[in-house]
């Protein structure tokens, strides 16, 4: 009779770790490594197996909601002074109280050459206390512009947990620039500009640096269409 490679007690122990393994995701799940934390800002990143990364960033911001940050969202004329290389954000179009479509431009350092992007978001209500507004990219609503890379590869969320008075943000983003960008510098910018982002993001919630829209987004359905998971 053919014994089976892994024996009769080494098979009950594969066994065992192929289950823990499905159950906990982690043989194919990289672990989150720590890149900076600053003024209260934490950043993390996963690195996948083609080099890029998956970014996440966590603060806590004193005596804010989470509707002041939709608020400071639905804001576009502010969006400039606090995410980084960003210099026009426009609103394109409601689809539905808690769904949008909106157009960013991204000015990038010579010789790279600016990007856009259009994004389609969804604000959904998690529990009484958590709200997750969800983001991934449309690239085809819009032609393109010449000379502007569009950027067609983004998923991200928006995780906003109230403790008390404060509010808890989780941010999570996988995105691709698009072009010729080496991998290496891509990720470099990114982390650093992920970081700069949420300490601008925290300072303007905590000084009220912004103006609420009439267009601001609701908690509902995602009706329009369906989300990644990241």
């Amino acid at each position: 009779m053919t014994k089976h490679f892994c024996g009769r007690t080494l098979l009950q122990k594969c066994m065992i770790f192929s289950l823990l393994c499905f159950a906990t995701n982690v043989c194919s799940q990289p672990s989150w490594q720590l890149y900076e934390s600053k003024q209260g800002v934490s950043v993390y990143f996963q690195r996948l197996t083609d080099d890029t990364l998956k970014m996440k960033a966590e603060t806590v911001v004193n005596n804010v909601t989470a509707e002041d940050l939709v608020a400071l969202l639905s804001d576009t004329d502010t969006a400039p002074s606090w995410i980084e290389n960003i210099t026009k954000v426009t609103l394109l179009k409601s689809l539905s109280p808690s769904e949008n479509l909106v157009y960013s431009y991204i000015d990038s350092p010579w010789p790279v050459s600016n990007r856009d992007v259009i994004t389609y978001s969804c604000y959904t209500r998690v529990s009484s206390l958590q709200t997750q507004l969800s983001i991934h990219a449309r690239p085809d609503f819009l032609p393109k512009t010449k000379g502007v890379i569009r950027i067609s590869i983004l998923n991200a969320t928006w995780l906003l947990t109230q403790q008390a008075e404060n509010l808890h943000i989780s941010y999570q983003v996988y995105a691709l620039p698009g072009g010729k960008i080496p991998t290496w510098l891509n990720n470099r910018v990114a982390l650093k500009s992920t970081l700069k982002t949420l300490i601008n993001l925290a300072e303007t919630l905590a000084t009220k640096q912004y103006t609420a829209k009439s267009t601001v987004i609701r908690t509902g359905d995602c009706t329009h269409g369906e989300l990644p998971q990241l």
